[in-house]
This record gives structure tokens, C-alpha cells and sequence, in this order.
């Protein structure tokens, strides 16, 4: 019988929370910094906050236009912002010990940009164009912003005519090659995979199944090796995991083989209706796979916690359990620099930002130990949509 570590009404759960001042999807052991800096992102504003283990704290906030839902950051002090709702890309300085950012310039491309990856000599980077069925590619090299050229998906759609009335790029990932990016588009049920030594010409559009899923985010696995032996993608739609085994070489620069179709819950069956599933994390110590589930319908939504079972060269995915996040649609979420903690951000609900405990074997500690409310992010659905730590 699987474990719901599910917490009691938010209401409740608040009041039992750790009181809090103003405030590459992996993680990793060891021990937590003194203080570690993260970033949070909200409708309008860049926030940089403490985490001491115990409590958030929030230093300083910057106003910005539109919704900059992701961002990237390049040590030691250079940021890359979207807006989700424009065709504009910014960057900005970021002054972690001051706790001060500064917008420097910006550039317009296409709209919509979701997802930004910095290729490995973070020179160039990539971007996932949800609004435009765009993937664009800039030059950030010598420190600058420039937008490039603009890469159309243009496969067939999928057959969900709501979700799917054209190509939706989400996420722009880099393999550990430093070679490929894998593209997911949830507009048409494929993973394109992009090859950097080749102007980031198309040349792999692999296929998820079953049509309509949806593919969001995803991982190459392992963490922390030279190149991929398997690619999990997260699907929106329907809720599922896909795990994948890869081969590099050949004029695809990386093959897919289909190997493990999961629900994000305990079957499909059991998916409620409106659920649509968000962020996917792999643990650095390649133990664990997260999955944040929203619009579950229940007084909070969670995430779903899968072990990862590895015999020989091939590994399955074997669902443990859930974990509340405190509050609803948490579109995003991160592990901590030292793999201690998953940094949740929630767009609605009680609490806006938690962080979950992660303890040896995988599993989460029901309650957070630390939190920020959702009144510091006030606000129709103005919770924050990212949060990660940068130092």
C-alpha cells in the first residue's frame, strides 16, 4: 500500500509551519551552506532569499515587466530572464552578497519563451518558445544578450484540439555531452533533439506516446555523467512518466527506445480530470525521481516520489509516494545544491514557497521546514512560478 504523506487543511498546516521573515533539476549530498541563496520568481518581480535550513528570508526584491516565469542563471553574476507573456528576454545583474539585481538590457525574439538553457561554453542559449512554436537561440557571449534566429517545430499536432491546437515547445535541456538539446513540445507528442555542432538543425524528432500525453519536462540520466544512458520525460496531459534508453551516434545524434510508460499517480485510473502535471526533478544521487502534480483537487496538490530501480544497463521507475506542497499548482520546484531539500514553488494556495525535507533513503518529510506564505505574493494565481538555488 503506497504511503500518502499528505499534510491536514492548509489552514492548519500553516499554523504548525516554522514562522518565516519576508522572505539542472538535480541534487546532490553533502551539507547545507551556512546560508543559501535562492531566486523566486512571481508575476512582476525577481526576489533573491536566504535558506538557513530552518527559514526563508527574503533580501530584496526587483520589479520587472510581465511574468518572468524562468529564468537562468551563469556565475557569478549574470541572469537571464523571460516573460512569459511578450516576445522580450532579459538580462540582468545579480549581486548575491549586496542582494541586489539590476536589469541590463534586454531583446526581443519570440513570444512566449517558457524555458532557457545555456549551452556548456555558455556562449550561446536556448530558448522554449510555448507561445510562438518557436525554439530560439541567442548569443550571450562577452556577457551580452542578442537574439539569433528563431527555429520553427512545425511536426503534426496532437490529438488534444484544447491543449493541442499547435506546436507548444516547453523546455530547452541539455544533454551531459554539452552536444544535444532535447526539445519537449507538448503540442505534438515529441522530444526534438537539436545538434549545436550543426546550427541546432532538427535532427532526431522522437516520438512519445500515447498521442495526446503532452511532453513538458524531463532528465537525462544519470546525473553527473559525461553522456546519457536514458532520457525520462514528464508528460503534461496525462499525467505520465516516459523512460527512454539512448544512443549516441548516427546521423539522429541520439537514438530513443521506449522502455517504461508510469502514471504520476497511483494508475490512471486514479488521475483526477483537471490534473496536469508540471516540473520533474532527478536526485544527483540518481536514487529518486520528483514529479509535482497540480490540480489534483484536494486542499493541496504534491509530489509524487518514484525510486529508482537499475538492473544491468536497463532502470524502472517504482512510484513510493506523496508529499503535500502546502499549496496548489506548483508549476515548479528544484532540489537544494546539497540534495537535502526540494525548493517548492506553489502559484496558489496557503503557502507560496516550501521547503521539503529529503532524507537518505529518497523519502520526504511530511510537514516543510521552512515556508513562505501566499500573502507576500498577492495576487490572482501570482505565486511564484520558479525558485532555485544559485549559491
Amino acid at each position: 500500500m503506497l504511503t500518502r504523506l499528505l499534510l491536514v487543511a492548509a489552514a492548519a498546516t500553516a499554523s504548525a509551519l516554522p514562522s518565516c521573515n519576508k522572505n539542472n533539476n538535480t541534487s546532490g549530498p553533502g551539507k547545507m551552506l551556512n546560508s543559501a541563496k535562492l531566486l523566486i520568481t512571481s508575476p512582476g518581480k525577481i526576489s533573491i532569499a536566504d535558506f538557513d535550513g530552518t527559514k526563508f528570508d527574503i533580501k530584496s526584491t526587483k520589479g520587472v515587466s510581465g511574468n518572468p516565469t524562468w529564468v537562468a542563471f551563469s556565475q557569478p553574476n549574470t541572469l537571464y530572464a523571460v516573460d512569459e507573456n511578450s516576445d522580450t528576454t532579459s538580462l540582468l545583474k545579480v549581486d548575491l552578497a549586496g542582494n541586489k539585481i539590476d536589469q541590463l538590457s534586454s531583446t526581443k525574439g519570440s513570444s512566449g519563451v517558457v524555458h532557457l538553457e545555456l549551452t556548456k561554453d555558455k556562449s550561446q542559449m536556448v530558448g522554449a518558445g510555448y507561445g510562438s512554436s518557436n525554439i530560439d537561440i541567442f548569443d550571450i557571449s562577452n556577457g551580452g544578450l542578442k537574439f539569433s534566429k528563431a527555429i520553427k517545430s512545425d511536426d503534426k499536432v496532437g490529438p488534444n484540439t484544447a491543449r493541442q491546437e499547435k506546436p507548444h515547445p516547453h523546455q530547452s535541456l541539455l544533454d551531459p555531452s554539452g552536444r544535444f538539446v532535447a526539445v519537449n513540445d507538448l503540442g505534438t507528442d515529441k522530444v526534438l533533439i537539436l545538434d549545436s555542432q550543426n546550427s541546432f538543425g532538427i535532427v532526431n524528432r522522437v516520438p512519445v506516446e500515447p498521442a495526446g500525453c503532452g511532453p513538458r519536462h524531463g532528465a537525462f540520466f544519470p546525473a553527473g555523467a559525461n553522456k546519457a544512458t536514458h532520457y525520462i520525460v514528464l508528460c503534461e496531459i496525462k499525467n505520465l512518466v516516459v523512460v527512454y534508453s539512448l544512443k549516441y551516434g548516427g546521423d539522429k545524434g541520439i537514438e530513443f527506445v521506449p522502455k517504461q510508460t508510469i502514471s504520476t499517480f497511483e494508475s490512471q485510473e486514479a488521475t483526477p480530470a483537471e490534473a496536469a502535471a508540471g516540473e520533474l526533478v532527478l536526485a544527483a544521487d540518481n536514487k529518486n525521481v520528483y514529479v509535482s502534480n497540480r490540480l489534483t483537487g484536494g486542499q493541496t496538490d504534491n509530489i509524487a516520489n518514484f525510486r529508482i530501480a537499475q538492473k544491468s544497463d536497463d532502470l524502472k521507475l517504482e512510484l513510493v509516494g506523496f508529499t503535500s506542497t502546502g499549496g496548489k499548482r506548483p508549476r515548479m520546484f528544484s532540489a537544494s545544491m546539497d540534495g537535502q531539500h526540494l525548493f517548492v514553488g506553489n502559484q496558489d494556495g496557503a503557502l507560496g514557497v516550501v521547503a521539503l525535507k529529503r532524507n537518505a533513503d529518497g523519502t520526504l518529510l511530511e510537514k516543510p521546514v521552512a515556508s513562505l506564505d501566499m500573502s507576500l505574493f498577492p495576487g490572482a494565481l501570482a505565486g511564484p512560478a520558479f525558485v532555485q538555488q544559485v549559491a
